[in-house]
């Protein structure tokens, strides 16, 4: 499938999403214009990521690699894989600055250095389309609206319709929004928002014993990847699928991701992503022993 009928189907921001994103961009061009830049790295001035930071950025993410082994999620007490990971590279120095910086700002110098560390790792995790196979779609991890709110825009989302928009996505794959956080009650949601508005939100902090149990449930598989167009329905059943997310932690989100996909009768193939974590090999050994215990 080219890259050109590809982009007719990634969905696109509608409503106040759609409002709320434009406006973030505006005033983060305004303030392009009035705010000292530095780099997000190394704090150079003039520049949001250095020429010096760009290239060790490029160099960590050259070569994606199998990632799986680093997250207790996603794999078995014995080692065996419960779902395939790949990464662009380890979630630190240039690499974890940019991807920070860019969720705060969404700077556009910053969307061109991650979004081709994305589609390293996404072709890695797709590999070469054969003749009569189907199309793999593409399934990012949704954000939060809370994160939502706090950010503005959808960081991941965006890097997905920058590589489609350049035609840098694997060929023979289609960006499909297959996945929405399940409703709760405004009991559940207030709470979250403010959170969100103290910038203490998110699952950073938290162990995988409590990630698992926050998750669990959390995400919902659907057959429209945009409620206000038909040409974005999908059926899951039988589709190839590998998952998309930032970054790498425990493995509890694309964990529960992989779950409700294949609930839809999906074939999760994987999963791809920008950077993962690197846990200390003694922190996961006893995260396996107290989960024999």
């Amino acid at each position: 499938m080219d890259s050109a009928s590809t982009s007719r189907h990634v969905a696109r921001l509608r409503g106040w999403r759609r409002l709320l994103s434009e406006a973030g961009a505006a005033l983060s061009g305004v303030l392009s214009l009035i705010v000292p830049v530095e780099c997000a790295s190394c704090g150079l001035p003039d520049s949001v990521l250095c020429p010096r930071c760009a290239g060790a950025l490029r160099g960590a993410t050259a070569q994606p690699a199998r990632c799986e082994q680093r997250a207790p999620a996603l794999v078995e007490h014995d080692g065996g894989v419960l779902l395939a990971a790949v990464a662009a590279g380890t979630y630190g120095a240039e690499l974890s600055q940019a991807l920070l910086a860019y969720k705060r700002h969404g700077a556009p110098r910053l969307r061109v250095e991650l979004g081709c560390a994305l589609g390293r790792s996404l072709r890695s995790a797709v590999g070469s389309p054969r003749r009569g196979e189907r199309e793999v779609l593409l399934v990012p991890v949704p954000t939060s609206s809370a994160a939502y709110v706090r950010r503005g825009f959808d960081p991941l989302a965006d890097l997905l319709r920058w590589l489609v928009r350049h035609r840098l996505s694997p060929p023979g794959t289609r960006v499909f929004h297959g996945l929405v956080k399940r409703r709760r009650g405004w009991s559940r949601v207030l709470p979250g928002l403010a959170l969100a508005a103290s910038g203490s939100g998110g699952q950073k902090g938290l162990g995988r014993g409590e990630r698992r149990a926050r998750l669990a449930g959390s995400l919902v598989a659907r057959e429209r990847g945009s409620p206000w167009s038909r040409q974005h329905r999908c059926t899951l059943r039988g589709r190839p699928v590998v998952l998309v997310d930032d970054v790498l932690t425990t493995g509890s989100t694309l964990r529960e991701a992989a779950r409700a996909l294949e609930e839809a009768g999906a074939v999760v193939l994987g999963a791809a992503v920008i950077a993962a974590v690197q846990a200390p090999a003694a922190e996961h050994a006893e995260e396996q022993k107290a989960d024999i215990k």
